[in-house]
């Protein structure tokens, strides 16, 4: 039930060698969205794993505040740790280890250097966020989170308001979909590898690139389906 939830983050647990604990719950959700998001050591269990989790949440948040004078958004935060996860398991993302495992030094640094952004869009508009990439990048990561409006309960879909992400090389005008699980209730299925595509299930959706050219780019968000005079907040 409440694990399933789309404006939360689900933690799983992860032995001292980063593979997943039996007894910690693997995905996906429902109508095929990733969980856990994160995993995270825990001798015992996701009882330790989300107390990591959780702790890092609350560093994320005191540094903020301490600068902003504010707290701040969830889905800031979540994006930040998601983002600064280590891949582990399947590359990328899997209904095992989500987007990875947790990485405490890594979430501090993102927010404390200003790596993100926050945005809102309203049904088929687009809003644009140039990065430059410096020589000798091995992996340039883009993670896009928002909160949700609420489906109805036991919905077959969860997702309601739905932004697509988009990364595109400024000079050669190339450019790189999120990565998407295969959501077909088969272990098979659920098994393979993430593709690169649009992705019309999850509120969180991730773009990696290994060894990107030095240059300019641009994270394209584009709000693909968005109820009616709604305008949907990101990060």
């Amino acid at each position: 039930s409440f694990k399933m939830a789309k404006n939360i983050l689900t933690v799983g647990a992860t032995d001292s060698f980063s593979v997943v604990a039996s007894l910690s719950s693997k995905g996906p959700a429902h109508d095929g969205r990733v969980k856990p998001e994160l995993v995270a050591f825990g001798e015992d269990g996701s009882s330790g794993a989300g107390a990591l989790g959780s702790g890092t949440a609350l560093l994320l948040q005191h540094s903020y505040k301490q600068s902003n004078g504010v707290l701040p958004a969830n889905s800031l935060v979540k994006a930040i740790l998601i983002n600064s996860a280590d891949d582990v398991g399947n590359a990328e993302v899997d209904y095992k280890n989500g987007y990875g495992a947790l990485n405490t030094n890594n979430a501090m640094k993102t927010l404390r250097s200003n790596r993100f952004f926050n945005g809102s869009v309203t049904n088929s508009n687009s809003q644009t966020f140039n990065i430059t990439v410096p020589v000798g990048i091995k992996k340039l990561k883009a993670t896009l989170v928002w909160n949700d409006v609420p489906a109805v309960p036991n919905a077959t879909k969860a997702l309601i308001n739905d932004l697509d992400l988009e990364l595109i090389e400024v000079s050669s005008g190339q450019t790189w979909q999120p990565w998407v699980l295969n959501s077909f209730p088969h272990i098979d299925s659920l098994g393979q590898s993430a593709k690169r595509k649009r992705d019309s299930l999850n509120n969180v959706e991730q773009i990696t690139l290994a060894d990107p050219v030095a240059g300019n780019y641009q994270l394209k968000v584009t709000g693909y389906n968005i109820l009616p005079a709604a305008l949907q907040n990101f990060h």
